[in-house]
């Protein structure tokens, strides 16, 4: 079985530091594909944004981008807000 699922800034991944990553809309645990230049990278990037969720009996990531994560409040501020800084 194989899926693909496209999208835009919903397509956020954090490093869970077991060479994993945790999506940030919907939790979902995903690997960057083999293929991908960001495969392998050490220190892995904490934080990516990706193009394309392919699922087959692994779940990858494709098209994969290094973000900081303060970024995301301008990369998709209909789901991260900025924290107030006191």
């Amino acid at each position: 079985l194989l899926k693909k699922k496209k999208g835009g800034s919903r397509n956020l991944a954090a490093n869970n530091l077991r060479g994993r990553y945790k999506t940030k809309i919907g939790g979902e645990e995903v690997s960057i594909h083999p293929a991908s230049a960001m495969f392998g990278r050490n220190p892995a990037p904490k934080c990516v944004v990706y193009t394309e969720l392919l699922v087959t009996k692994k779940t990858y990531i494709r098209g994969v981008t290094q973000v900081r994560e303060e970024w995301l409040t301008d990369i998709a501020p209909q789901f991260f807000k900025r924290e107030a800084t006191s």
